[in-house]
């Protein structure tokens, strides 16, 4: 019988949804962070219940063929950092597949996981923690989530971000760590940043230094003060413009769209525009389209130079003011963006494609009735967590046939995961 303590030899047999290798022992299921099928290593037990264990390599005795090694693995953010690329988009599939079938009863054929085979440096957007220090220390927490450490480049974040952070550790500034929380960084494929200095109050020990340390990069064009009001978000609603202004551009295919420090966007570009170019293919011409959860509206501003008329639909305030600004920018006048929630609006609108990208928690029973009840003779769903998807899919499928499921590699290094589900309403 397992004990915490107990150390044992074993040899990996799968890798589960959160990346951990999976181990069978005396009719227990035993979790291995870092550990990958094919693996042997000797095994420390950390924690044990009924029917499962946790554990930690000790000593790998032996290292799979897709293993690679990279010094950033030592941060939480990329637990993923370990496995090559190629498996990763195995592993996503089959884990897609899996839940799919677990949750929904849905035994159907996944494409192949989309990714445009860049996996390091890609995020647009980071966010560093302040560590309790009273010289300024930017870091990201541990493997293991038990400390934060110290951070002067990281691997998933992009050349911009990578140079200002690089350039703080060379350069800190005394801080009043106990009010200044995290420093978040926007970029764009120009090489310009938008950075945020998240605090508990409008002015805070080391501000001005650190205000004037970031000026020095040319190529940042707008720093805020964001002030944090709840612990348990990275961000406040609320900031303040210390200079430039609070204003980014990014590119979405031949339009720019416009962000501000608290817009969602996603931060992986290249292959969230893969994603909208294959939505794009499916929908024909002079369709009505409903961008429901649609953010700053990027999907559906790239889907209006065909489109008779795109309805979005957000119920934050933040973001609908950009896609207002972005609406206004290009003269749409066949898009209609309405600040609500969704479930609130579905029932009065009516059109022929609805796109729905919502959060982790997936669609809300009154928008699951909705999008049955609608006329709606196409369905993409874009979800960032396969599990709600595949219990959506399951309450949909009387009235909607799954034509297609594509696993998108949205964040590539992380057990994160995004997919695509495309359906047509049955006859």
């Amino acid at each position: 019988m397992l004990t915490v303590g107990n150390k044992i030899v074993a040899t990996a047999v799968d890798l589960d949804y959160l990346g951990q290798g999976v181990v069978k022992h005396e009719g227990y299921v035993v979790f291995v962070p870092h550990f990958l099928t094919g693996e042997t290593a000797e095994i420390k037990i950390i924690k044990v219940k009924n029917q499962y264990a946790e554990g930690k390599i000790e000593q790998r005795l032996t290292s799979s063929n897709d293993r690679i090694s990279h010094p950033d693995e030592i941060y939480g953010g990329a637990d993923l950092l370990h496995l090559s690329d190629d498996a990763q988009c195995d592993w996503q599939k089959r884990i897609t597949q899996e839940t799919l079938k677990k949750i929904g009863g849905l035994d159907i054929e996944i494409e192949e996981t989309i990714t445009d085979f860049n996996s390091t440096h890609y995020r647009n957007k980071s966010v560093f923690h302040v560590m309790d220090s009273p010289m300024l220390k930017l870091g990201l927490y541990a493997a293991d989530n038990s400390k934060l450490i110290q951070a002067k480049t990281y691997v998933l974040s992009d050349e911009t971000t990578n140079q200002i952070i690089s350039y703080l550790f060379d350069h800190p500034v005394i801080i009043d760590y106990k009010s200044f929380s995290h420093l978040v960084i926007r970029t764009n494929p120009e090489g310009k940043a938008l950075v945020a200095i998240v605090t508990s109050k409008p002015l805070f020990k080391g501000q001005n230094d650190l205000v004037e340390r970031l000026k020095t990069f040319k190529n940042i064009i707008g720093i805020t003060l964001n002030i944090r009001d709840n612990p348990r978000h990275i961000m406040g609603p609320h900031s303040i413009v210390l200079y430039g202004e609070n204003l980014i551009t990014e590119p979405l295919g031949k339009m720019n769209v416009f962000l501000s420090d608290r817009s969602f966007f996603q931060v992986n570009l290249p292959v969230s525009m893969i994603v909208y170019d294959l939505i794009k293919r499916h929908i024909p011409k002079g369709k009505t389209i409903i961008d429901a959860y649609s953010g700053i509206g990027s999907i559906g501003f790239h889907l209006s130079d065909q489109a008779k008329q795109v309805i979005m639909i957000e119920s934050n305030p933040e973001s609908v003011l950009m896609a207002n600004r972005i609406k206004d920018s290009y003269q749409f006048s066949h898009v209609e963006i309405i600040c609500d929630q969704t479930e609130n609006v579905m029932k009065r609108l009516s059109a022929d494609v609805i796109i729905t990208d919502p959060p982790r928690n997936g669609l809300m029973p009154e928008m699951v009735d909705e999008i049955i009840k609608s006329t709606a003779q196409q369905l993409f769903y874009v979800s960032c967590d396969v599990k709600t998807l595949a219990r959506d899919l399951k309450m949909l499928g009387d009235q909607y046939e799954i034509l297609k499921v594509y696993p998108v590699r949205m964040f590539p290094k992380t057990t994160e995961m995004e997919t695509l589900a495309i359906l047509k309403r049955r006859v």
